[in-house]
């Protein structure tokens, strides 16, 4: 009886616990190179759909994790003025992330756009998913499909 009981009480453990810790997945500030050479300044265009992304990641990813933190620009700047790998993922731990996301955009031409992904384990300072993708148009439609499109193909962590 008393093995019965002590099995059930660490059935009941595992079982409260879920499957796994909850881990907080830090959001980098997302970064755009714009090659295309387009004679008008979008900066304030792109600086809206950056940030619409980041909002959009967060919250969508937070039913993966047991928190999201968006990481402000300013806290790279003033943590990380040389924005070197390792610097980064220092701010990502003192921010409190186990998980870090990083996000470049890359604008080629009117039309064709690339997104490279990678998402850091924090503690062992190692990739843990990396993910490329093109998408058509640098429109506010087609930023926010291809957020949903990468958030429904990145894995659980």
């Amino acid at each position: 009886m008393r093995g019965f009981l002590m099995s059930a009480v660490l059935c009941l453990g595992a079982v409260l616990a879920g499957p796994g810790q909850a881990l907080t997945l830090g959001i980098m500030p997302i970064k755009l190179l714009d090659t295309s050479g387009e004679g008008t300044d979008q900066a304030a265009v792109h600086g809206a759909r950056i940030d619409a992304m980041g909002d959009a990641l967060g919250r969508d990813l937070a039913a993966r994790y047991g928190e999201t933190l968006l990481i402000a620009p300013r806290d790279v700047s003033t943590g990380c003025p040389t924005e070197d790998a390792q610097c980064l993922i220092d701010v990502a731990a003192a921010a409190g992330a186990d998980q870090a996301l990083f996000m470049v955009v890359v604008k080629t031409s009117e039309l064709i756009m690339q997104m490279y992904v990678q998402i850091v384990d924090v503690p062992r300072r190692a990739v843990v998913q990396k993910r490329e993708l093109n998408f058509r148009g640098d429109t506010d439609e087609s930023w926010r499909r291809a957020g949903q499109f990468l958030v429904d193909n990145l894995r659980t962590p």
